[in-house]
């Protein structure tokens, strides 16, 4: 269940990043967005090891830039560990872990963007990647938590 949501948010990411500018209101990051509402149906380890091959395949996918999003997904896959450890899976902690996860992956990946001599920093461009990636994404989570809670209710899981 977990894999099929993973490959469903890489495809519908990729086709709407085909169809929306990047310079849009709505900066599609589904896979992110994914693996925050889907931590609680992972094992750690296997949740880590998961994370990096999403960055990896993302890298290789969506940006051409060899292991930056491999590290943000992994450090996030951290983040979002140490998040779920204090507190409960419902709908609404998992919607502010998202949002506090999108913004944590946008400021890692710009930061690293900067060290690597990509981008030069700039707060404006910070805040306007932040905030034009929030929007779609708290949407987006909230349609996969609810249907990951009808799927274990249809299941009794």
């Amino acid at each position: 269940m977990t894999v099929v949501i993973l490959i469903l948010s890489f495809l519908l990411e990729a086709s709407i990043s085909n169809v929306i500018n990047l310079s849009s209101l709505f900066i599609p990051l589904f896979v992110v967005t994914s693996l925050s509402i889907l931590y609680p149906y992972f094992k750690n380890q296997k949740f880590i090891v998961v994370a990096i091959i999403c960055g990896l395949i993302y890298d290789i996918a969506f940006t051409h830039s060899p292991f930056i999003n491999t590290l943000s997904f992994s450090l996030i896959s951290l983040f979002i560990m140490f998040c779920y450890n204090y507190i409960n899976y419902n709908i609404l902690s998992s919607n502010i872990i998202n949002i506090v996860t999108i913004i944590v992956y946008q400021i890692i990946n710009y930061f690293l963007l900067c060290i690597v001599d990509y981008v030069k920093f700039n707060e404006m461009n910070l805040l306007k990647c932040i905030s034009s990636s929030l929007v779609l994404n708290i949407v987006y989570g909230i349609i996969i938590y609810l249907i990951l809670k009808g799927i274990k209710k249809i299941l009794n899981i």
